[in-house]
């Protein structure tokens, strides 16, 4: 089987196409008065030449497609991260104390207190993506999602398999390469013993070499592979963290709540800014939240919303949000108008605007009793 590099009709003969009509020999070899028909990549395709766009979406896979942790059934799937890359920050030794919060429970200035939050919001590099984090307290714990830090690489692999978009990403750059190969071959064949096309047959037969190299990063086995080894190098490794100052820690691991989406780390720091908890208080349905994180790796966004319920699933509850919350976002505080936090931004649900869910702040401290006063 093959694809008309014209209209794309997929059949068996390789001289004329069933579908336009068209000769194949004439697409590869036409008069010399016209130009060279050259098929164009689709929009999510590959097309002939395109060989780094192969390499890049095999990449992608594994380095940006992956990150899905495994979401309670009644509620969805969680936030991927986003391998954006972004310009490293410079590297400090220590973390510059930030106000706690401007404005506050008193009546003061939500726009301070949004900026305070921001202050003590980070941003969480992994060898495999990116999250988003947040200090709870002054003595420098970060609270975060436990799959934008998870180190188990069959845990991690096999939420890779369960996840229904990244299998469909991967079976679309398997048969868009497949057809870019078969292509590339047929225009080979029309060229084979025609005078003055030498340096153009070795130059396909490299690209076809390559294509069908980047086809075998694709498979199934493959992409489990190189996930299992970006994370057992992060495993090693270790994470960066971030703050928006650009004070950076490198070569942290996290401690792992064994039955909650929750991860807690500790920075070799002192008097970290920190974000307050609203511990113990229910918000209410319509309140006003800001969502603060690193979406597809634009650090330090904040996004407005409310309060739009409460879910529940699992055992572990839920605060559903209209506020954005984007690949990247995992792990970053939900906080109300006093700079407060109210909960870790975790998931959103797939195929739908405007739904996304936090865990409650008081489930951090019910995972890491350590946090308590």
């Amino acid at each position: 089987m093959m694809n008309c590099p014209k209209c794309g009709h997929a059949q068996a003969d390789t001289v004329k196409c069933a579908a336009c009509g068209v000769y194949f020999a004439k697409l590869a070899a036409p008069a010399p008065d016209r130009p060279v028909y050259t098929p164009q990549p689709q929009a999510r395709g590959f097309g002939a030449g395109t060989v780094a766009l192969a390499a890049v979406a095999a990449a992608a896979v594994v380095y940006s497609l992956m990150r899905h942790a495994s979401p309670p059934p009644a509620v969805s799937a969680p936030v991927t991260l986003a391998a954006v890359p972004l310009q490293q920050r410079p590297q400090m030794t220590n973390v510059a104390p930030v106000a706690r919060v401007a404005g506050g429970a008193d009546g003061g200035n939500s726009i301070d207190a949004i900026g305070a939050a921001r202050a003590a919001t980070v941003l969480i590099r992994t060898a495999w993506g990116l999250g988003s984090g947040f200090v709870v307290d002054a003595r420098c714990h970060v609270v975060t999602n436990r799959h934008v830090v998870e180190t188990d690489a069959a845990r991690v692999t096999a939420s890779v398999d369960r996840n229904p978009e990244v299998q469909t990403n991967m079976a679309i750059a398997r048969q868009q390469l497949v057809n870019a190969i078969a292509v590339a071959q047929l225009r080979r064949r029309v060229l084979a013993g025609q005078p003055g096309t030498n340096l153009e047959q070795l130059q396909l037969d490299e690209r076809i070499r390559q294509m069908q190299q980047t086809l075998a990063t694709l498979l199934p086995q493959q992409v489990d592979a190189n996930i299992a080894e970006k994370v057992n190098e992060g495993d090693r490794s270790g994470f960066t963290v971030t703050f928006p100052d650009g004070a950076h820690y490198e070569g942290l691991h996290a401690e792992l709540s064994a039955d909650s989406d929750l991860a807690l780390i500790t920075l070799p720091a002192q008097n970290c800014p920190f974000i307050p908890a609203e511990r113990g208080g229910t918000p209410q349905v319509g309140e006003q939240v800001y969502a603060i994180g690193n979406p597809s790796g634009l650090a330090d966004t904040v996004t407005r919303g409310v309060v739009s319920g409460f879910q529940k699933s699992n055992g572990q509850s839920y605060v559903q949000t209209d506020a954005a919350i984007n690949p990247g976002n995992s792990g970053g505080p939900l906080i109300d108008e006093h700079g407060r936090v109210i909960g870790i931004n975790s998931m959103v649900m797939r195929g739908v605007n405007g739904i996304g869910f936090a865990i409650p702040i008081d489930s951090v401290f019910s995972a890491f009793p350590k946090l308590t006063p």
